[in-house]
């Protein structure tokens, strides 16, 4: 609304149901660029793409759709009853919430049935389906003062007519660092069907963010963790696939770009360094100045310099099999690939949904990815 152009957002729920492909809320800077002063903004807009699987799928443009406030960042489930989209936040808070929006094609409306909020408010975690059970694990509680999680909740919709079971149960974690912005995955082993924990980081108060490409795997049946070969293509070893997404796709997981790390990791140090400029400048007699301001403006314009040349994030999409627990890289992206996106299988292709192409950039394109062997 009062936008002449759809810039795209990042972290939006998204999923599809009935034939159509539903994207909500998420933040974009549609003014300025961050550090151009831009605000980042949420939404609570909900689109609808009709028609997904016909040769002409249409937006709906003739009536407008809203999430219960501007919410993005939570994780989002495609179910053949709608879209579950948990947690989440805005520029304020966490929350705690958990929805379900169906699409009524007849009606050409959507459909929210509220569900068993979370034991926490949440946002920037993982999680998916495994069997009739829903995952989440990882995350902040927190906008001010945030820190990495390590909760790892289940909700099992077996139980969804019974309210006195029909709640969250925590789970024990994995043994890991506590992570915000990981990836997960489902996927059948030889154990049966498993939840797959991949990567993300762990912000530090005190120093440098730990970026993480560890991976494991948790047996819902025995309720146990195991550590799997840490993220990578089959040559290199130990990459971070932060704020990617992933998907199950025959007998393997395919992961979608993320963030490797160098560059945040530049970023961050000089926003340290400022940070630390900043403080000793406050506390200067006036007239000796000078030299602490050139300095934070050589910290920024390097800032800058980075943003300028940034690349865009890792074009690789990996695949790592369960049962031999091997890691291989299966194609490259042809542009620019978004991160804190959706992977949301549709029959035979995936599609994947806005998100952040980067940093402080989106996209509003909906790529399909329409790979060459056929999932189960």
């Amino acid at each position: 609304a009062g936008q002449g152009q759809q810039p795209g957002v990042a972290g939006p729920f998204a999923g599809v149901h009935r034939d159509a492909l539903i994207v909500a809320g998420g933040a974009n800077f549609p003014e300025k660029l961050p550090w151009d002063g831009g605000a980042k903004i949420w939404w609570d807009d909900i689109w609808v793409l009709e028609n997904l699987s016909g040769a002409s799928p249409r937006w709906v443009n003739d009536r407008t759709f809203k999430l219960p406030r501007r919410l993005g960042y939570g994780i989002s489930v495609s179910t053949p009853e709608g879209v579950i989209a948990v947690g989440g936040h805005d520029a304020e808070r966490c929350y705690a919430e958990v929805f379900l929006l169906a699409w009524d094609p007849a009606a050409r409306q959507i459909r929210r049935t509220t569900l068993p909020a979370m034991p926490e408010p949440l946002s920037f975690m993982a999680g998916t389906f495994v069997g009739s059970t829903l995952y989440v694990a990882g995350g902040q509680t927190t906008m001010k003062d945030a820190v990495p999680s390590t909760h790892f909740w289940a909700l099992d919709f077996a139980n969804r007519h019974d309210p006195a079971k029909f709640k969250w149960t925590v789970l024990p974690a994995w043994p890991g660092p506590a992570r915000i912005l990981p990836v997960a995955a489902a996927q059948r082993t030889g154990r049966g069907d498993e939840f797959f924990l991949f990567s993300g980081r762990r912000p530090q108060a005190d120093g440098a963010t730990e970026v993480l490409s560890d991976a494991y795997a948790f047996e819902p049946r025995t309720r146990q963790w195991r550590t799997l070969p840490p993220v990578g293509d089959g040559t290199r070893v130990g990459l971070s696939v932060m704020a990617g997404a992933a998907v199950a796709w025959g007998e393997e997981i395919l992961l979608f770009s993320g963030d490797r790390g160098e560059r945040f990791l530049e970023l961050e140090a000089h926003d340290r360094a400022i940070a630390g400029l900043r403080a000793k400048l406050a506390t200067q007699p006036e007239g000796t100045q000078g030299a602490w301001q050139r300095e934070i403006a050589e910290r920024l314009a390097a800032k800058r310099r980075i943003y300028d040349a940034h690349p865009g994030f890792a074009p690789e999409v990996l695949a790592f099999d369960p049962r031999r627990e091997r890691w291989r890289l299966v194609g490259r992206a042809p542009g620019l690939p978004a991160v804190t996106t959706v992977a949301v299988p549709v029959g035979r292709s995936i599609l994947l949904p806005s998100g952040e192409i980067k940093p402080g950039i989106r996209t509003p394109e909906i790529v399909r990815v329409m790979p060459k062997w056929n999932a189960p």
